[in-house]
């Protein structure tokens, strides 16, 4: 059995231990940012995962017409976008989870989100800090705008980056600062509404 596979079969489980602290329904829909107590980071941690690299996140009450999420990694390398590095569609219900996680395996990154999973090549850097950050303020979502959930930062040298938290809550935020590193991984979704 992979380490990705644990990781996921682990996070199912302690989904479903902690559903009693879901987000209540309300007339648009939610997603918020779901932190692992210590005794699952330790469980987490005891299968070889760090909770650093895991995004988890609930959703509750999106309106039905949005049946589909898309969740995506938009990539940057030098300041340059490179590409929509990788992305899955499907369908959902006005309740759910959203699931991403990075790990690095020898020389590449394991990207998975929502049990799929894409290897990169990592850079080759002498040294390299890594930097994450969630968006922990709770995201509403009343029509099929993007929205972003995370970020992952990679850059040489010693310096971990600083990532603000307005660029979770203004929707104008100039990304250009973030931009500088080496690489960043921008972790974006959206509810849309696909005919049957």
């Amino acid at each position: 059995m992979s380490k990705g596979f644990k990781v996921l079969l682990t996070i199912c489980i302690i989904s479903l231990l902690t559903t009693g602290c879901s987000v209540k329904s309300q007339e648009e829909g939610i997603i918020k940012a779901l932190a692992f107590d210590d005794s699952q980071g330790k469980i987490l941690r005891g299968i070889g995962a760090n909770p650093n690299n895991i995004f988890y996140f609930e959703y509750d009450g999106i309106p039905k017409e949005y049946n589909w999420l898309e969740v995506w990694i938009e990539y940057y390398e030098n300041g340059e976008k490179i590409s929509k590095l990788f992305s899955i569609n499907e369908g959902v219900s006005r309740n759910g989870n959203i699931l991403c996680m990075f790990e690095d395996i020898d020389n590449k990154s394991r990207i998975t989100i929502e049990g799929s999973s894409f290897l990169k090549d990592k850079p080759v850097m002498e040294q390299s800090v890594i930097t994450n950050k969630k968006n922990v303020f709770p995201i509403v979502t009343n029509n099929d705008t993007e929205f972003l959930l995370a970020i992952r930062v990679v850059d040489s040298g010693n310096n971990s980056a600083i990532i603000p938290d307005e660029i979770f809550t203004k929707h104008d935020f100039d990304y250009k600062d973030l931009l500088k590193n080496d690489y960043v991984y921008l972790v974006k979704g959206r509810f849309y509404s696909k005919l049957n």
